[in-house]
């Protein structure tokens, strides 16, 4: 009787030894199933861990030297997907970085830039963030079913993520971002007027590089006669280092769009109103893209005069739409804002590039 009761009990132990174990192949399994399963929607949320992150996220006064750090370390671990050169020098010899995201020889370029007015240094560390974003998923991510490797196979992102390193480096630090003793000067002449160095959007040279353009020339409401930390057009259009590499670069390539990106007022202006009405009117699909992730409204440009800025100058130069995303709720943006416009922007360049892929807003 003890030998049957101990018999029964021995099986009954080795029965549910072996079903835990199969469970476990099985959960094991189904996991894996389901990974596989699940690819596509997990890649578009897929970010690297805090701690891998090679743009400095935790801060607000994201660096020029920072920035070329950053693209030095991205061009070293991903070398097939991103390249960048150093471009025209400043005034204050700070060469301006121009960035090749994806297929050089790609049917389709698109044209980024930001950080043209010296106050709005967070669109550089959006801008920078969502390149990281875009290299780390590039081999194995996918946005709406489609690899990101085959998207940016076709479309190119050229990118100047600090077209006004100058300014960028006085806003941040005052004099001391100025490297010759007369800019330091004028800077201590501002602050002692009582104009705070964080507010400049101008170059070193005190010139308002969007509105050193020539559409639109002096047209500008709040034009100012002399230097300035805003408003000041310059002498003459293209009068500055920095309009001049924008003008260069895009004339390089023809390009689908323009993407500018500034601060703040979370919203999007679109058109020009000079610019050819199909011009306008493709603008404003790419607006509408970038409201479907941003839930920023459009606002159309189509009946203010043009003042000089880079987005007027472009769509009448070369037909060619133009799109401003102004980011966050005051300047500068302060770093709480960060993570909001952050993930709200994240997918706008993979859902942009299959649109042009597609002829969408061609």
């Amino acid at each position: 009787m003890n030998f049957n009761k101990n018999y029964y009990i021995m099986r009954i132990h080795l029965f549910l030894t072996a079903t835990l174990i199969l469970s476990f192949f099985c959960c094991e399994s189904g996991a894996n199933d389901k990974k596989n399963n699940t690819i596509s929607e997990q890649s578009e949320e897929r970010a690297p861990a805090p701690d891998d992150y090679i743009v400095d996220r935790s801060k607000q006064a994201y660096s020029y030297s920072e920035m070329l750090e950053d693209l030095k370390e991205m061009q070293n671990r991903w070398p097939d997907y991103i390249s960048f050169e150093m471009r025209d020098k400043t005034c204050q010899g700070r060469g301006i970085p121009l960035v090749y995201f994806g297929n050089k020889e790609a049917e389709h370029y698109v044209l980024i830039q930001a950080s043209i007015h010296a106050r709005e240094y967070m669109s550089t560390l959006i801008v920078m963030s969502m390149l990281e974003h875009y290299l780390v998923n590039f081999k194995d991510g996918s946005f709406h079913e489609l690899k990101l490797s085959d998207i940016f196979e076709k479309v190119c992102l050229v990118i100047m993520p600090m077209v006004n390193p100058d300014g960028v480096e006085i806003a941040q630090r005052g004099e001391q971002g100025a490297v010759t003793e007369d800019v330091k000067q004028w800077v201590r002449a501002n602050t002692k007027a009582g104009t705070k160095h964080d507010q400049i959007k101008s170059n070193a040279r005190g010139v308002d590089l969007n509105r050193n353009f020539n559409n639109g020339f002096g047209k500008d409401r709040n034009r100012k006669s002399v230097k300035g930390y805003s408003h000041y057009p310059g002498a003459s259009p293209l009068s500055e280092v920095e309009s001049k590499l924008l003008m260069k670069v895009a004339k390089e390539r023809k390009y689908a769009c323009f993407l500018n990106y500034h601060t703040s007022g979370n919203l999007i202006y679109y058109g020009c109103g000079n610019a050819p009405q199909n011009v306008n009117a493709r603008a404003l699909k790419i607006a509408n893209i970038i409201k479907n992730h941003t839930k920023f409204e459009p606002r159309g440009s189509g009946h203010s005069a043009p003042c000089g800025s880079w987005a007027d100058e472009v769509e009448v130069r070369f037909n060619t739409p133009s799109v401003t995303i102004e980011l966050g709720t005051r300047n500068p943006v302060p770093l709480s804002e960060f993570n909001r416009l952050y993930q709200k922007n994240l997918w706008v360049w993979a859902d942009l590039a299959i649109q042009i892929m597609n002829n969408k807003i061609s």
